[in-house]
């Protein structure tokens, strides 16, 4: 599923650090081969040769994960790729590494991007956006380690919203989820002076609390998420999964109509169409069945979670939603994904995996850390 960190890469104009090459001690690696699928929609995004410096280079990518964003789209993301290719190692700033770290996670490659935060870290261990990224990974993979560690250093660097928003988060791991939540809405009534991009973070944040523990009020707190900025993929598409959990579909369908291009948000609306008999669910069935395959023909395939949503919720077909489940599993430990696996090996009949999967008190109805046995 599209993750919270995307509100994160808003931060980099702000955050990045000094834009001045890290030097020539950073080797150069192997080349990624990038094979880029161009339509009418994207033709728009090809770069000038003129752009070809470091920090314009900076600028054109960070367009491109910001069109990503907006649009849910990935192709955006493998033209930022090529335009990087074209700019030797040597002359990059360690933005250019921070972008890049951006797209490897937003493309599931996360050891790569921890590679490239280290590479950023190493030269600027004051980089508070590289830290960030690094936390929104860690719970991504469920790593709590990891994820206080950068959080940590981050409040030693510059204590404030950010870093109390992430240690609270943190805390509702814990044993007492309900108390952090508490706190980090107290906190965030409290808040003076902070930017806006930060308060809304911290806002979003809240909401997956509120919606982790099960709080009846969850609602509002996405409510609130969505009016503060309508267009975020990412909180419409929190807000209709938990409607959905609610037995709320009319609401659902409401809440993704124009958004039938959008995979995430297509599939949430035909969860929605499933459940209310909707005359118009069969055609949506039909084009998220062939966006999938031909997805999965270019090798672009993104969307696990949401494929394994489909099969599971759609189409009625928990062997394979599990197969799914579990290959989603294998890179992305969060709440929603956790709740996948569950539900497929409920539906699945799968003890073996419900057996295998220690879920933390903590976790319960949250995000969800869990540790194999």
């Amino acid at each position: 599923m599209m993750s919270r960190s995307w509100l994160l890469s808003l931060l980099l104009p702000a955050m990045a650090a000094a834009q001045q090459p890290m030097g020539p001690s950073v080797s150069q690696p192997e080349p990624e081969a990038v094979i880029l699928h161009l339509d009418e929609s994207t033709k728009s995004f090809q770069p000038d040769s003129a752009l070809l410096s470091p920090e314009k280079t900076a600028e054109q990518v960070l367009r491109y994960i910001n069109s990503s964003r907006a649009t849910g789209s990935p192709r955006p993301l493998g033209l930022a790729q090529g335009l990087l290719n074209q700019i030797p190692e040597t002359r990059w700033s360690s933005r250019l590494y921070l972008l890049r770290a951006t797209l490897h996670q937003r493309l599931h490659r996360f050891d790569e991007a921890q590679a490239d935060l280290d590479r950023v870290l190493d030269a600027q261990p004051n980089n508070r956006q590289a830290l960030l990224t690094r936390y929104s990974i860690a719970l991504t993979q469920g790593d709590l380690g990891r994820a206080e560690g950068a959080c940590r250093r981050l409040g030693q660097i510059k204590p404030g919203l950010l870093a109390d928003t992430c240690r609270l988060e943190l805390e509702g791991f814990g044993d007492q989820p309900e108390r952090a939540f508490g706190a980090l809405s107290q906190r965030i009534a409290q808040a003076r002076g902070e930017s806006r991009v930060i308060l809304d973070w911290a806002r979003v944040t809240l909401a997956d609390m509120a919606s982790r523990h099960g709080l009846a009020g969850a609602g509002r707190y996405w409510a609130r998420a969505l009016q503060s900025d309508s267009k975020d993929l990412y909180r419409r598409a929190r807000f209709a999964d938990w409607l959905l959990a609610q037995g709320r579909p009319n609401a659902a369908l409401a809440m993704t109509h124009g958004y039938e291009d959008v995979d995430p948000l297509a599939v949430l609306r035909a969860i929605a169409m499933t459940r209310l008999d909707h005359p118009q669910r069969d055609e949506l069935v039909r084009s998220l069945a062939a966006r999938f395959e031909e997805a999965r023909w270019r090798g672009e395939f993104l969307h696990e979670w949401e494929y394994g949503r489909f099969l599971l919720d759609v189409t009625g077909e928990p062997t394979l939603a599990l197969t799914m489940a579990k290959s989603n599993w294998a890179t992305q430990r969060a709440y929603p994904d956790r709740q996948l696996l569950v539900r497929a090996a409920q539906a699945a009949g799968d003890q073996a995996i419900l057996k295998s999967v220690q879920i933390n008190s903590a976790a319960v109805g949250g995000r969800g850390l869990i540790g194999d046995e």
